[in-house]
């Protein structure tokens, strides 16, 4: 086994389920130094802790590499064909947790730099490494990394987040959805590509935002109601006054993303059949667009709430987490020369696309809105899911990917 498949097994076998990201990092750390590269150790919680390291001569742009160390929960057991965290190989995939989503993207990443470092390419500028905590839920590391100023001068990012498909599911009408392409478009990718997986280059991402209204009423026993307030009854109406106003954004639409989608996901209220309930919930999740920002959602949300508590009612917005879309054009450097080099090494075609799903990106665009982001790496759809596995022959291009992009960017 050789090195940058060892260094996957064995962070893999790493349990890193929403916590104890510190293991990688610590392994990362002594990776590092192994190889003559220092880093640094960013500690969101005591057993979480992110990581940085950079070369480069420090006269140029700055490229950044994002990965994440946690992982989602194992799933049942029962349905793996291997141990969850057992790295097993198998007909050269590599199954187990966090395989595709994303410890594969972050080694590729980290054996890149490594790479970079030990041939002396000259990178006039600087290469970051950001492996960060908590990306599944709420991308605590990467917020933390951006407010303590490592985002405020990236020029581009790449971000590690797996960007393949078994190529036989381009034959399957939901993929060719996602490519906005017909049958004959998704056959002539599957016929150009000489690999096992098709993989994309995804320039955009929604954004989201999510929120919960809180209602509070008066308890009273249903008798005598007139003795209580009900939590419901406003709820009721910033429910029908909020789909009207999302009714009104239905124009906003980006070229990649599509439209703004908002879904209300929960509603609660109430104790028990006979008593005036005295709270109430509505929780909201909206899929952003960079054509409507998520502050200029947020204002309308509490103007409708501000016109409802006028009328006697005692409503409150608490948001759970707010991030922003990203777009990068697709003229820019880095869209055009990752493609380039992605499909010589890959050799297929990688069509430009946006996806729903959000990444690391938004924290770090929220504090610089001006850097160049691609989501491209090894992995596939089979993250989140039992038997999660990635390719170890696309594992190894996404390096030598990584090593060409990052040479030509600050050449």
């Amino acid at each position: 086994m050789d090195e940058v498949v060892q260094a996957l097994s064995d962070i893999i076998q790493l349990n890193t389920v929403n916590g104890h990201e510190k293991l990688v990092a610590d392994y990362l750390a002594n990776l590092l130094k192994q190889h003559g590269i220092d880093s640094k150790a960013v500690a969101y919680e005591p057993d979480r802790v992110s990581l940085v390291a950079e070369i480069g001569d420090g006269h140029g742009p700055v490229v950044g590499f994002d990965g994440h160390e946690d992982i989602v929960a194992l799933g049942d057991a029962a349905k793996w064909q291997v141990e969850a965290l057992s790295a097993t190989i198998k007909d050269n995939n590599m199954l187990g947790r966090g395989t595709s989503d994303m410890k594969s993207g972050l080694m590729a990443g980290v054996f890149a730099l490594i790479h970079l470092k030990e041939q002396n390419v000259p990178l006039h500028g600087t290469l970051r490494l950001m492996a960060t905590v908590g990306e599944e839920y709420g991308q605590y590391g990467a917020k933390q990394l951006a407010e303590a100023g490592y985002a405020q001068d990236l020029d581009t990012l790449i971000v590690g987040e797996p960007s393949g498909v078994n190529k036989q599911l381009l034959l399957q009408k939901q993929i060719q959805y996602m490519l906005q392409s017909d049958e004959a478009g998704a056959k002539a990718l599957l016929a150009a590509n000489q690999t096992n997986e098709q993989h994309f280059i995804e320039l955009a991402h929604k954004g989201s935002l999510t929120y919960t209204v809180h209602s509070k009423g008066i308890a009273a026993h249903s008798s005598m109601p007139e003795i209580g307030k009900n939590a419901i009854t406003p709820l009721m109406t910033f429910y029908q006054k909020e789909e009207a106003y999302f009714d009104s954004i239905k124009a906003y639409r980006n070229p990649v993303l599509g439209p703004v989608t908002p879904v209300v996901t929960m509603v609660k209220g109430g104790e028990q059949i006979n008593t005036v309930p005295a709270s109430a919930d509505l929780s909201v999740k909206i899929r952003t667009i960079p054509e409507l920002a998520n502050a200029d959602i947020t204002a309308s949300i509490k103007q409708i709430i501000a016109e409802i508590n006028a009328q006697g009612a005692d409503l409150s917005l608490e948001i759970h987490s707010d991030l922003r879309p990203m777009h990068t054009m697709d003229d820019t450097q880095l869209v055009t020369v990752a493609k380039a080099i992605g499909e010589d090494v890959l050799q297929q075609k990688l069509p430009l696309i946006g996806v729903p799903g959000g990444t690391d990106a938004s924290s770090f665009l929220a504090v610089n809105p001006n850097i160049d982001v691609i989501v491209f790496g090894p992995g596939n759809i089979t993250a989140h899911q039992v038997n999660e596995y990635v390719d170890l022959d696309m594992y190894h291009r996404f390096i030598t990917i990584y090593e060409r992009l990052i040479t030509e960017l600050l050449k």
